[in-house]
């Protein structure tokens, strides 16, 4: 890890030197860089203002974001379905530094890099409070800017594999529409505990999908593919997990009766007097990313990234993410030394 990104970062000895982290009147008037959603809409909607830093409750850590995760969820909060008060600063997950003594009643020091998953938004910003039940130390097998991608993805597809399908060693799984962040790591976890991964994706993704540990992989653009993977699991699957909205009618059809159906997306559910569905609903929990910490540190689990955007591009990441086109995780760097560093 540079200089870049470490504790002693000049901006951060400013900070604490001002004695900002020991006096609440002061951090409740100091002010930070942030994108701002002023009004629902398209990406352009979004633009970089300032707000106050924010100030950590009880049990809560002060976070210097060094990058974000960008997924679908920020996007649809943007279109309309964010919930609360406007502005709002958008924004699930992070990747950053504790600041101060802000996490010292969780052993978490100044400067420990940590990511994390505070709750639905005000991850675009430099600065992010997060409940430390909601956090997790960055293992050693992620950069900063992969970490940053991984805590939403990883919470619904640990949840999936583990929680809802318990799978196991020889187990044979099927992962329809695998190529998004969850299904990418769901297709890890399930080999790692052992399964036989069956995947569906577009024929371009069919490479990265048996890259990271599926045994077949069927084309999702096939009218067929149901038919294809009843086969392959020999008259259906038993377990199966459905990553997307347009994947819930073809998992019906690829399973067995009786069999487990996953999902963490909302839409209807076919052929629910034939097999058992399984909504669940997604919660932050950084218990779980320490949990999946040794087969991020041995290589077991990866990251893809496809693209790296400074803050100010933020209308440029989500446009990728609405595109719909890369088989990899979007990031926006958020500290400037880091985005200099990474050439964003």
């Amino acid at each position: 890890m540079s200089g870049a990104v470490g504790p002693g970062d000049a901006r951060s000895r400013q900070i604490v030197d001002a004695g900002v982290l020991h006096n609440r009147t002061e951090l409740r008037v100091a002010m930070m860089r942030a994108i701002l959603v002023k009004r629902f809409g398209p990406a352009e909607v979004m633009e970089v203002g300032e707000v106050p830093l924010p100030e950590p409750g009880q049990g809560e850590i002060l976070v210097r974001v060094l990058a974000a995760g960008v997924g679908p969820w920020d996007v649809e909060a943007r279109r309309g379905e964010w919930t609360g008060a406007l502005p709002y600063v958008p924004g699930a997950e992070f990747a950053g530094l504790v600041v101060g003594d802000t996490g010292a009643g969780a052993a978490f020091d100044d400067g420990t890099l940590v990511y994390g998953w505070p709750g639905p938004a005000g991850c675009y910003a430099e600065y992010v409070t997060c409940d430390v039940q909601r956090l997790a130390p960055i293992p050693g097998g992620l950069s900063v800017t992969e970490a940053a991608a991984v805590p939403v993805d990883a919470v619904i597809a640990e949840q999936g594999m583990i929680d809802i399908l318990r799978v196991g060693a020889s187990d044979r799984v099927l992962i329809a529409d695998a190529v998004g962040g969850p299904g990418r790591l769901a297709v890890q976890i399930a080999r790692a505990l052992g399964a036989v991964v069956v995947a569906t994706a577009n024929p371009r993704d069919h490479e990265l999908m048996h890259k990271l540990g599926a045994a077949v992989v069927l084309d999702q653009t096939a009218q067929n593919w149901p038919d294809q993977a009843r086969e392959e699991t020999d008259g259906g699957a038993e377990r199966v997990l459905a990553c997307t909205a347009a994947s819930l009618a073809g998992a019906a059809r690829a399973a067995r009766d009786g069999a487990v159906i996953a999902t963490p997306v909302r839409g209807e559910l076919p052929d629910a007097g034939r097999v058992d569905w399984q909504r669940y609903e997604v919660q932050p929990d950084g218990s779980r990313l320490i949990r999946l910490a040794p087969w991020f540190e041995d290589g077991s689990l990866s990251v893809q990234l496809s693209a790296q955007y400074s803050l100010a591009d933020a209308p440029r990441a989500h446009l990728a993410v609405e595109q719909g086109n890369a088989a990899g995780d979007i990031v926006l760097v958020v500290d400037d030394d880091l985005a200099a560093e990474l050439g964003v």
